[in-house]
């Protein structure tokens, strides 16, 4: 039986300057942007096609500006694409990265590289081109927040491209002019989208839930109380579950509180104090157990919504301030989502999670709780439809 072929969906006229469709070309709307510092975007390829990339708008905005995208790892191979780095400067949100509003005028860079790329992509790029890791850091002031309403942010500090270079211009090169057209532009290229009717049908998208019922509800609706934490132990067939805590740290992610003890001991091994990060004078002049359970305790405050990476460390913490197992392993939870077994650091690797952050305690304990901190985080914006 003969069936017609269907015909093919007219193609839409495309603006192949701003890469808008014809109806919504942006070109009139984009200013000519006479900038001072030279902007490097080093481009993932899968952003170069995305239909609300924002990069572009810098690209067509700003008289000083390249873009380099990096296709099959071109980059990561051979950085010489890059050019001459000397006096150039990274925006990048490290632990080390200072305020680029703070800067003098003396220190402001010539060259300013940003990364352009989902926030997954961006720290993909970071890891794999060695070379950025050797310029200074810049970030930008932490009371920013996106008016990006077309693609979705991980956290409120993370901005789009076009926003993060706009305001690291606006500090470099606060007498220029035309960057708050950029910005005027890029909610152009919103308030087109945005004002198209919705479709009535029910996409994918809808039918999503909000939230994933593997996660634990202490990391989704008890965010507001939430308590992860992690201990370093040593065996101890005296102490309860044949263990004895050294070390404590924990964090409440949705204030930013945060509780460090070493509990006093003798008699660990070099080995094992070189493991834990620490000195032998630091254990010997750590608190007693009981003032542990004290200080602990008043931390906590009561609250039973306590996250640790596994079972052992949930026991021994409940253990320590005197009250009955609860909360959740972020363990288990992570489980539930991937399906993965393995230890924290391999979770922290298979998700390009951020490096652990030296704090001021910095021993292993810490550090190994910015892992727990980053993977409860993770976690939140999966079970919120956030990634």
């Amino acid at each position: 039986m003969f069936r017609p072929t269907p015909a093919a969906a007219p193609e839409r006229p495309t603006c192949y300057r701003c890469f808008r469709p014809a109806a919504f070309c942006l070109c009139a709307v984009i200013p000519i942007v006479a900038n001072r510092t030279e902007v490097l975007i080093v481009q993932h390829p899968r952003e170069r096609t995305h239909p609300f990339g924002t990069a572009r708008l810098a690209e067509l905005g700003l008289s000083r500006v390249e873009v380099l995208v990096d296709y099959a790892g071109r980059l990561r191979r051979d950085p010489t694409p890059l050019g001459a780095l000397a006096g150039a400067a990274l925006l990048y949100p490290h632990a080390t990265a200072r305020d680029v509003n703070l800067l003098g005028r003396e220190e402001r860079p010539s060259r300013l590289v940003v990364i352009d790329g989902t926030w997954h992509h961006a720290r993909t790029l970071y890891r794999d081109i060695p070379v950025l890791h050797t310029l200074p850091h810049l970030t930008l002031p932490g009371h920013l927040r996106s008016a990006f309403q077309l693609r979705r942010q991980p956290n409120l500090h993370c901005l789009s491209t076009i926003e993060a270079v706009v305001h690291a211009l606006r500090a470099l090169e606060p007498e220029t002019l035309g960057l708050t057209e950029l910005l005027t532009a890029f909610d152009a290229m919103q308030s087109g989208q945005l004002a198209l009717p919705r479709d009535s049908g029910r996409s994918r998208k809808d039918l999503r839930p909000k939230a994933s019922r593997a996660l634990p509800r202490g990391l989704l609706e008890g965010y507001a109380s939430l308590v992860v934490a992690y201990a370093e132990s040593t065996l101890d067939p005296s102490a309860p579950h044949g263990r004895r805590l050294l070390c404590c740290a924990a964090a409440r992610p949705a204030t930013g509180e945060r509780f460090h003890r070493v509990v006093r001991h003798t008699g660990l091994s070099d080995a094992h104090i070189a493991h834990l990060g620490s000195s032998r004078e630091q254990l010997e002049a750590g608190v007693s157990p009981e003032v542990f359970r004290a200080e602990w305790s008043s931390f906590l405050g009561g609250s039973t919504n306590l996250a640790a990476w596994n079972q052992s460390t949930l026991d021994l913490l409940c253990d320590a301030a005197g009250s009955a197992p609860a909360g959740f392993t972020l363990k288990a939870a992570y489980h539930n989502l991937r399906r993965h077994r393995g230890s924290l650091e391999d979770v922290v690797r298979l998700e390009e999670l951020p490096a652990a952050r030296a704090g001021g305690e910095g021993d292993r304990a810490w550090q190994r709780l910015c892992n727990a901190l980053d993977l409860a985080l993770f976690l939140r914006r999966h079970g919120s439809g956030h990634e």
